[in-house]
């Protein structure tokens, strides 16, 4: 019998063996080539419509599959609504279509374990997304949580061109025209959740985003490019432009409304890691060249901390810079309007707030630079406008230049709107200083602190017209009126340097004003204050004020006043120098119907108590040659009036006072009843002015009652 051939025997089973382990691989391969990608298709597709209960439909058309390079690839994906459910509230309507869908270097061995799985990157290309509504999560678990597999690790997920319509498709209330978004180093897992380093879920983010709209309470929002990346820290915008559905009037709804135009915003130095846990941190915000105009509303809308405070928990900004910026505000009596503005904030502290803040609206620094500014006071009949504007919180320094005041109307028809006499007063000021301004005692406790303010060369203007009624209002130009005021206040020291100061009077008896100058005026007024602290009897205010009567008269007045006294007492005391008494015809005659032919004065001085009630003092008044002539309506010396002219200045005036050299100088008595009506300006000219006549030798009861009748 022959032998066996063992060796040859194994061979050949060896053979077969091989054979059947290739015909087994080939028909694997086969399986997942021609049978995987159909199937695992359709489970996809069957997946969605029952995790949806019948709510979407997914269509896939292609899937490719390589298990050999570990990469998947989906084209032509549409997911849409098709259905009703009992989730149809908690699953808005849907329509979404996918270009391509790329997953490259997936862990396979660790899917199968279901540990947490690799994957080199995800790459989505052409997203188009429409979406109802906000779906709303039924479940109270993180994200990481929910998948089958123990986390997800991805290199990269890549966004491209995606588009998104949010809301009712007639009027949807946000819109992407198109985007891309940058993930990398997406960790979905609980070690990727607790790393607070992170955004989300992922080490950096990247997104630029172009064409945004967006519908919100009452406004329309575009944004035309957004670029955003967390590894630089920085933010940019441009060109977003917001627009209320109502335009902007001075009528008051119950919200802002708010038109806004701002070619550029940049933020730098962002934590955005801390954005997830209600967390704001930058180093700046820039606001280039914006146009913004509103109306306020109604009500008061609440603080910005109050309104920020549901979504953040911390809100910091370093640096907040406006440049070339334009304002307009209605909706309020002054309307103001301003250009050229330039802010710069430091240290902004929104959040965590804790009772009042440190700073001023929440920064603890602010430097402010205008252009000219526009503003409507005691609306409609004053116009009030500055040339530019300079603030330095940290300094406490604020400087106005070429202030202007003007009266929309005419002394005429100002009278007439209000019905009676009215200051008709146009002011120019060149300069206005504020220095040693307590800025945040001001913005947060409404309190005036401030070392000096200083107004230069300032030019007042005021005209009135005796033919309405007198103003039947108690005047609040008084000592005691200042010292009501609501606001607290306290200056140190107030200082005038070089004004004018023209009053124009036009009486009932004729057409020409009256004019009454005073130039190169000087004054200081010291220790302003109604803080019961600082103003009493034995601390009151005080000053010194020096000046030219038309140009020519040279005066000194020093006045006191404690503007606490409910009284209202103070006194003044002066001295006139050397001038003609004929530069008051400017005044007295087209007033009076007085002029003055001859006199001289050498010297004046008075001394004078006033109160709410009257004004008392004495007054020493050195003059020659005093002449006085009594005029018709046409300001002309009439018969009857030359004969009157004669009648008074021989019985009634002291032509020189002293009568002769070396006698004794005659005093006058200052007195005159205060109308309450009238500002305390116009006390101090009737107390003058009864001293004056009764130095003239008019007996002082015919005196006061002329002082009183101006």
């Amino acid at each position: 019998m022959p032998a066996v051939d063992v060796s040859a025997s194994r061979r050949r089973w060896g053979r077969w063996l091989l054979a059947l382990a290739g015909l087994l691989a080939v028909g694997i391969w086969a399986g997942l080539t021609f049978w995987l990608d159909p199937w695992l298709g359709r489970m996809l597709e069957d997946k969605v419509q029952t995790a949806s209960h019948g709510r979407y439909q997914l269509r896939i058309g292609e899937l490719h599959t390589s298990l050999w390079h570990r990469r998947a690839e989906l084209r032509a994906l549409h997911l849409r609504t098709i259905g009703s459910t009992a989730d149809s509230v908690r699953l808005p309507r849907v329509e979404a279509t996918l270009g391509t869908l790329q997953i490259a270097g997936v862990g396979l061995w660790q899917l199968l374990r279901r540990g947490e799985v690799p994957l080199d990157s995800v790459a989505l290309d052409a997203v188009t997304v429409q979406l109802s509504g906000w779906p709303q999560s039924t479940s109270s678990l993180p994200l990481h949580r929910q998948l089958p597999v123990e986390g997800l690790r991805i290199g990269k997920i890549a966004v491209r061109h995606a588009r998104g319509v949010y809301g009712p498709a007639a009027a949807p209330a946000a819109q992407v025209g198109n985007a891309d978004f940058l993930f990398q180093d997406v960790r979905l897992s609980a070690a990727g959740a607790a790393d607070s380093g992170r955004i989300g879920y992922a080490a950096a983010v990247a997104v630029q985003a172009r064409n945004l709209r967006a519908q919100v309470p009452g406004h329309r929002l575009h944004l035309r490019r957004l670029v955003a990346a967390s590894g630089s820290r920085r933010l940019e915008a441009d060109s977003l432009t917001i627009h209320p559905l109502q335009r902007i009037t001075s009528q008051r709804s119950r919200n802002v409304r708010v038109s806004l135009v701002l070619p550029r915003l940049v933020l730098t130095g962002l934590h955005a890691a801390g954005l997830a846990r209600r967390q704001f941190r930058a180093d700046s915000l820039r606001l280039s060249s914006p146009r913004m105009a509103l109306t306020l509303p109604a009500r008061q809308p609440p603080a910005l901390h109050e309104a920020l405070r549901p979504y953040l928990r911390q809100c910091q900004l370093q640096t907040l810079a406006v440049t070339d910026a334009q304002l307009r505000i209605a909706g309020t009596e002054l309307a103001p309007a301003v250009a050229d503005v330039h802010i710069t904030g430091s240290r902004v502290q929104v959040l965590p707030h804790v009772g009042r803040p440190v700073g001023m609206y929440y920064a603890q620094a602010w430097q402010v630079h205008t252009g000219r500014a526009t503003a409507t006071l005691n609306a409609p009949y004053y116009h009030l406008a500055w040339q530019r504007l300079r603030a330095d919180t940290r300094a406490g320094r604020l400087q106005l230049t070429n202030v202007l005041l003007l009266p929309t109307m005419s002394v005429v028809k100002l009278a007439q709107s209000k019905g009676h006499q009215a200051a008709h007063v146009t002011a120019r000021i060149p300069e206005l200083a504020f220095t040693g301004l307590d800025f945040p005692a001001a913005l947060n406790q409404a309190q005036l602190r401030a070392s000096t303010l200083t107004l230069q060369a300032p030019r007042v203007s005021t005209r009135s017209d005796g033919r309405f009624p007198i103003n039947p209002a108690i005047s609040h130009v008084t000592p005691e009126a200042l010292g009501r005021v609501p606001l607290r206040f306290t200056l140190q020291q107030l200082q005038v340097r070089q004004a004018t100061i023209t009053m124009l009077y036009r009486s009932p008896r004729s057409p020409q004003p009256g004019t009454l100058q005073i130039t190169r005026f000087a004054g200081t007024l010291r220790n302003i204050s109604n803080d019961p602290r600082r103003m009493n009897a034995a601390h009151p205010l005080t000053g010194e004020a020096s000046g030219r009567l038309q140009d020519q008269c040279l005066a000194r007045l020093t006045l006191r006043a404690n503007l606490l006294d409910p009284a209202g007492r103070h006194t003044v005391t002066g001295v006139f120098g050397e001038a003609p008494l004929a530069i008051l015809n400017a005044m007295t005659v087209p007033t009076r119907g007085l002029g003055f032919k001859s006199g001289q004065i050498n010297r004046i001085r008075f001394q004078m108590a006033l109160s709410q009630t009257a004004a008392e003092g004495t007054m020493w008044g050195h003059y020659t040659d005093l002449k006085l002539q009594l005029l018709n309506r046409q300001n002309k010396p009439g018969l009857l009036h030359r004969a009157e002219t004669s009648l008074v200045n021989g019985i009634f005036i002291r032509d020189n006072n002293p009568r002769r050299p070396g006698q004794p100088l005659q005093p006058g008595r200052m007195s005159s009843g205060r109308e309450r009506r009238f500002s305390v300006f116009s006390l101090w000219r009737q107390g003058l002015v009864s001293g004056l006549l009764n130095s003239a030798g008019v007996p002082s009861g015919l005196a006061k009652k002329l002082s009183e009748g101006e």
